[in-house]
């Protein structure tokens, strides 16, 4: 059976080749690379390029590029805090190339530096391949090829070969009469695979032994995530303290139970939901707050009024009343509380605001009696409602609602532990004195029944605990995924219809002449059909790949039920490269759809390899497109970040800006979403693989993109991006195995290849070509196999042979050189010193095993933290810079630099370790770490900001009547002379300990 005949069947009776009135637009119909395309797509890169990296240049030394270029020069604690970056392009290119690779894992963390080390390892697998068979290759390709030569053709007539254009330079110009040059293909092929797989292999081993240093290094050792597990599917008998104490306690000395801590998790959706409706309410609230500001101060600033600075600041200070547990009102009195300040807010005119504004300036909103008595907002979906109706100020139903959640919420806290109130999921954290007994309760089996405790997870961080997905069951998880997998192939399925649109237009010029309605396209100048085909292709088919799908992506990580964003990660990056290998590899060089594929293999298994052949060498001029806008364009607008720049300075001051949201602009460092980056690059490595033979110039495009991008995320993840997500490299991991898949698409496509060779006779020319890359395939997929079986193990466990120098590491680094030399002495005789030695510093940072008492229950736990956040709020508010005198006018450059760097005082002042807490904060913090968070939510503060009429000072003045329910702050903020707020510090309100979530 003929495949080619059979795919132009398959795809001759498409609705797409209906519409299009005519064969299917696809990468293969032209005969040849257009060079005028091609050259305009470098100059149009290359004009983007320049501009990018000239805007870069003269931004990134200002008050805006401060922000952009460099927000971990000043906006991040000390111990992550760099140098500001060199003014001048050299430094700053000698600095890039200087960065340390301990410096670069202490400031980004194991995947950043993976990330880096994984564009570095490309570079050297390519480069030296680019050298060797561009200068081997082309020349063969290109001497006395086909080109525009003629030939006789079967029936004898005399017919031209017509390979034009950059085709000249690839596999399909060798002329029938020299088919023993493709004998240097082969060895070429050989080269590339024996390289790659030998790079990746020193990779992988570079890979575990830098992960196992990471890991058993004494400051992540202490951390409480290296020491904890997390457990799922835990039957019923089991989900107690109790229980897991008695099953786990195997693995610490002496089964000493108070050596563990156990975290049983419950189901706290209500508690969330209620804390969730508060924080929305009191973002509109403080909308509304700052709207009538803003309208009096207008007036106000009309009037030629003014306000000396010394009073504004005078009015600064804002002592907050102290929110502790046992100051709660109960029954009628606190509801009599709230009704009495909500009464006096819808009737009370003597706030100062009225003085300005008529009533009817404040916004409304309509209530209605319900069937339980209750005032709830009424509905425009709803008009059918009956029952009693009001109109109130909007300000003081919000003030009332958040109260009223304050006060429900404050009445779930002490019944944490209760189960009909909060039912127990089936997961739990349990935390261990060492971590080598956690890596060995992770990797043994726990329970005699299949999939029972299991799966496990380690390096759980609590910042990273996907709350939601807790509760997950086995049966659920199955039915999720198999979900999530039915979505996804309806994806794949679906991006036919974008797909092919961009690949129709990718070949506009031919179907100009092959359609016969788009005649007109041939009256358009060739420049902009070439702009159309090329660049404006690529450039929308990088955005919508790079920004839709990944989204797409990891919401089916969530809904596969992944527990940490950690692992969510990875489940994005095997989805999203999969996604690309299939759609953007696999289908758009062989110009078809998952629809039609998919019949033609299972039909036919055995036509893969022609199918390959047939259509790859044809596909380059799509992929010189992509790469070419890839290694110019995108490298440098990864410097350039003009998506950011857009958003901070013309997308943003168009929304109302509360302080808090001004706050959160001005404060919060871009995060890179690990599974988006790894599958993109991994995916153009996949591309250099597969065409590094076909067409070998693909080789310098490849080499260009990765190099500039090595450049550009380098100065990026040091200067820029914080990360929040760490899987201590496991996706540079998984990316390095990727790469297999490009290796074997290049193996299959090149046996099709070699038995596609037909001599000057039509007899078929590289047989023994093709016998030999069956040979190198085989030997491929065993080497894989060997490899992973015989690495798998060391990917993320332990193991035990690396204990005894992580103990003395920590030995060195907590113990007095003198204490350390004489316990070394003692070590032969007393085997008990090696464990004190190896446990007390995390006994002292826990607080010590008998200050571990494991009766305290959830309620108790979180008590305790809320208390220690409050004494460490008082702490942390006396180590913040007094705020400066503040000028209410224009802030100027320097002005904006002033402000930037009070910010970056207060952000200094928050605790960023574990030994900047006093011992009893430190072991509250530790006790609640794997606690959810809901639980020891901070009351919400309204924060609004100063100015000049004083509106915010009588607004807190005239709230005290809230009491605890309701409180206001205008420290830190600020009403410019445009009305615009400014602010010196973060929010009342955030958690004094916001910064040790990294620590944990």
């Amino acid at each position: 059976m003929d495949t080619n005949a059979t795919l132009t069947n398959s795809t001759g009776n498409s609705t797409f080749d209906t519409f299009f009135g005519g064969a299917p637009a696809n990468v293969q119909a032209q005969a040849g690379i257009q060079l005028r395309a091609f050259f305009l797509n470098i100059a149009v890169a290359l004009g983007l390029f320049t501009a990018e990296i000239i805007g870069f240049f003269l931004l990134k030394s200002s008050a805006i590029g401060r922000r952009i270029y460099q927000p971990k020069s000043y906006l991040v604690q000390d111990r992550l805090r760099v140098d500001v970056v060199p003014a001048d392009p050299i430094k700053w290119l000698r600095r890039i190339f200087s960065i340390r690779d301990d410096e670069l894992i202490l400031k980004c963390g194991l995947d950043g530096y993976f990330f880096i080390r994984f564009l570095r390892a490309i570079i050297i697998i390519f480069v030296p391949l680019m050298v060797i068979l561009v200068t081997v290759l082309l020349p063969i390709n290109y001497n006395k090829g086909k080109g525009n030569n003629y030939h006789f053709a079967n029936d004898g007539s005399r017919e031209r070969w017509n390979v034009a254009g950059l085709d000249t330079l690839s596999w399909q110009n060798i002329d029938p009469s020299r088919t023993n040059r493709y004998w240097a293909h082969l060895v070429a092929a050989v080269l590339v695979v024996s390289w790659s797989l030998y790079r990746m292999y020193r990779e992988k081993i570079n890979f575990i032994d830098v992960r196992q240093r990471f890991l058993t290094s004494p400051e992540h050792r202490l951390k409480a995530s290296a020491r904890t597990i997390l457990v799922t599917n835990i039957p019923s008998e089991y989900r107690s303290k109790e229980a897991l104490e008695a099953l786990y306690d195997v693995f610490v000395d002496n089964d000493d139970r108070s050596r563990l801590t156990v975290w049983v998790n419950r189901d706290y959706k209500t508690l969330r939901t209620l804390v969730a409706k508060r924080r929305s309410l009191r973002h509109a609230l403080e909308k509304e707050e700052l709207r009538i500001l803003r309208l009096v101060n207008r007036k106000y600033r009309k009037g030629g009024e003014s306000l000396s600075v010394k009073q504004s600041v005078e009015k600064t200070a804002q002592d907050l009343p102290a929110l502790n547990d046992e100051d709660t009102l109960h029954g009628d009195q606190m509801q009599r509380t709230i009704t009495g300040a909500f009464e006096q807010d819808c009737h009370e005119e003597t706030q100062l605001w009225h003085k300005y504004l008529k009533s009817s300036a404040a916004s409304g909103v309509s209530l209605i009696r319900g069937k339980d008595d209750s005032w709830k907002p009424a509905s425009i979906f709803k008009f059918w409602a009956s029952g009693e109706k009001k109109r109130v100020p909007k300000i003081a139903w919000l003030r009332s609602e958040i109260a009223r959640l304050t006060t429900r919420i404050d009445a779930l806290l002490p019944n944490l532990d209760n189960d009909e109130l909060f039912a127990r999921q089936n997961s739990a954290f349990i935390q261990f004195d060492r971590q080598m007994a956690a890596h060995m309760a992770c990797s043994l089996v726990s329970h005699n029944k299949a999939g029972r405790m299991s799966p496990r997870f380690l390096e759980v961080a609590p910042h990273e605990i996907v709350w939601g997905n807790m509760g997950v069951t086995s049966l659920g998880r199955f039915i999720r995924t198999c979900i999530a997998l039915l979505l996804f192939v309806g994806i794949l399925i679906l991006w036919a219809i974008p797909a092919t649109i961009l690949t129709s237009l990718s070949q506009l010029a031919s179907l100009s002449y092959s359609i016969a309605w788009l005649d007109w396209l041939r009256e358009w100048p060739s420049w902009v059909l070439g702009f159309i085909s090329g660049p404006l292709v690529a450039i929308l088919l990088a955005l919508l790949i790079q920004l839709v799908v990944p989204a797409l992506a990891r919401k089916l990580a969530v809904l596969v039920g992944a527990p940490t964003r950690s692992k969510r990660e990875v489940i994005t990056q095997n989805f999203y490269f999969t996604f690309l290998f299939i759609e953007l590899v696999l289908l758009t060089a062989v110009s078809s759809s998952v629809v039609k594929i998919v019949p033609l293999i299972i039909d036919n298994p055995v036509s893969i390899p022609t199918l390959l052949a047939t259509n790859i060498p044809t596909s380059a001029n799509y992929f010189f497109n992509y790469l070419i806008v890839q290694s110019l364009g995108f490298s440098a607008s990864i410097l350039f970040q003009y998506l950011r720049i857009l958003y901070i300075t013309l997308i943003w001051p168009w929304f109302t800006q509360t302080p808090r949201e001004e706050a959160w602009l001005q404060t919060t460092i871009p995060h890179q979403m690990w599974g988006n980056v790894y599958s993109l690059f991994t995916n153009f490595a996949v591309i250099g693989f597969l065409f590094s033979v076909v067409s070998p110039l693909m080789l310098i495009f490849v080499s260009i993109t990765f190099s500039f991008c090595w450049v550009a995320y380098r100065h990026n993840y040091y200067f820029v991006q914080r990360n929040k997500i760490d899987t201590h490299g496991l996706l540079f991991n998984n990316a390095i195995s990727q790469l297999f898949s490009g290796i074997y698409v290049m193996e299959i496509a090149l046996i099709g290849l070699f038995l596609l060779v037909r001599d000057s006779e039509e007899n078929v020319a590289c047989k023994s070509q093709a016998i030999i890359m069956i040979i190198v395939l085989i030997l491929t997929a065993a080497f894989h196999f060997v490899m992973e079986q015989h690495l798998r193990p060391l990917y993320e466990f332990l193991p035990v042979t690396v204990e005894d120098s992580a103990v003395d590491a920590e030995r060195r680094l907590f113990i007095p050189r003198d204490e350390a030399d004489s316990s070394l002495e003692q070590e032969g005789k007393n085997s008990t010193d090696l464990q004190y030695s190896e446990t007390s510093p995390i006994e002292q940072m826990d607080g010590g095993s008998e200050s571990r008492p494991q009766t305290k229950s959830s309620s108790t736990i979180a008590r305790n933290a809320r208390k220690a956040l409050l004494r460490l709020e008082k702490d942390t508010a006396a180590r913040i810079t007094d705020i400066q005198t503040h000028l209410l006018e224009r802030p100027q450059i320097s002005r904006r630099r002033e402000v930037a760097d009070q910010l970056s005082a207060a952000i200094a002042g928050y605790p960023d370790e574990l030994t900047d807490l006093t011992p009893e904060e430190r072991a509250a913090q530790l006790k609640a770490a794997f606690q959810d968070p809901v639980t020891r939510e901070p009351a919400p503060v309204i924060w609004i900001p100063q100015d000049p009429a004083g509106i915010s000072d009588d607004v807190i003045e005239q709230s005290k009547k809230w009491g605890r329910y309701l409180q206001y702050s205008n420290a830190g903020a600020y009403l410019t002379a445009k009305n615009k707020c400014e602010v010196t510090q973060l929010a009342p309100d955030t958690r004094p300990d916001w910064l040790l979530d990294w620590v944990l």
